[in-house]
């Protein structure tokens, strides 16, 4: 029996924003398994545009990021961001939130779930300001903030994949790719050269995966996507 390939989080984000039969093109699964896992996070599917937006969705917009609403809307992204822009509401920003030193205060007795509610922003919002002062989830495990860029980091970002520069600098791979984005850097593996893909299914996922420096999660999909079967035992 085949073993089950994991979702990432990126691929979970797309389930809902566009057909399944597209998305399980785009991510090289079988349409059933994309339905069953869509099913599974009781995500809606995707459907046409062109249905009128409700009070209450208009008052969301800007409140969260436009993926998030087109996943709550069961709208495309490209349908929420229109919708926005004509509207005049900028886009969703956790650090424009005005905290107040009460609003702190919770931050270090309540849940991000139940600040966020109390507040009435999101909890990336929540999150967002609660790492930024170092204080730890309710309940969650201590938080650290990384520790400031070099120039000398910041000129390797975008040179090696994130996998490979958060090993080589000891930092979260979160951390190296928002670094990354920040400064509007491309990753050099966002495509795959020909020597890439003559390794897969030579190798199992795993071990070509560390040897490309990208995660089992990309290398599996990839494989899958180009019909390669996997390396046999």
């Amino acid at each position: 029996m085949p073993r089950e390939i994991l979702w990432t989080a990126d691929e979970e984000h797309l389930l809902g924003t566009m057909p399944d039969r597209d998305l399980a093109k785009q991510l090289g699964r079988p349409r059933d398994a994309v339905i069953q896992h869509r099913r599974k996070l009781r995500i809606a599917p995707f459907s046409p545009h062109g249905r009128r937006w409700s009070r209450i969705e208009d008052e969301l917009l800007g409140t969260m990021s436009d993926g998030q609403l087109a996943r709550k809307f069961n709208r495309s992204v490209m349908t929420v961001v229109k919708h926005r822009i004509a509207r005049g509401i900028p886009v969703f920003n956790p650090q424009h939130h005005r905290w107040t030193p009460a609003d702190d205060k919770l931050l270090s007795e309540r849940s991000d779930a139940q600040v966020a509610l109390l507040l009435g922003i999101s909890r990336m919002a929540v999150k967002h300001r609660r790492c930024g002062l170092g204080l730890r989830q309710v309940g969650g495990k201590k938080f650290t903030p990384p520790w400031p860029w070099t120039a000398e980091e910041e000129a390797l970002l975008g040179t090696v994949s994130d996998l490979q520069l958060s090993r080589r600098l000891g930092r979260a791979i979160s951390n190296v790719r928002r670094k990354r984005l920040q400064l509007g850097l491309k990753s050099p593996f966002e495509h795959w050269s020909r020597k890439e893909d003559a390794l897969l299914g030579k190798l199992p996922d795993p071990e070509a995966a560390r040897r490309l420096g990208r995660t089992v999660a990309a290398v599996s999909t990839r494989r899958k996507r180009l019909k390669v079967p996997p390396a046999s035992r």
